[in-house]
């Protein structure tokens, strides 16, 4: 079995505990998956305090929609 890569976008540490902890674990590898975490770029990042509930602002799906990444968390 050839290995995979698969990029994603960066985790938020609460929300992507579990693909942070499955990484350091070496499970991806174990399973034969080469895991990328991409950064956004800093000029790309945006606070949430930019938005308002109606319309939050989000750096999540930017990596994406490009075609840098593969999936991105929710």
């Amino acid at each position: 079995m050839g290995g995979m890569t698969m990029t994603i976008e960066r985790v938020v540490a609460f929300n992507g505990l579990d693909v942070l902890v499955a990484r350091d674990e070496g499970l991806f590898e174990a399973e034969g998956l080469d895991l990328r975490i991409a950064p956004l770029p800093p000029d790309e990042i945006r606070s949430a305090a930019e938005g308002t509930p109606s319309k939050p602002a989000t750096n999540q799906g930017k990596l994406q929609a490009r075609g840098a990444a593969q999936m991105f968390q929710v």
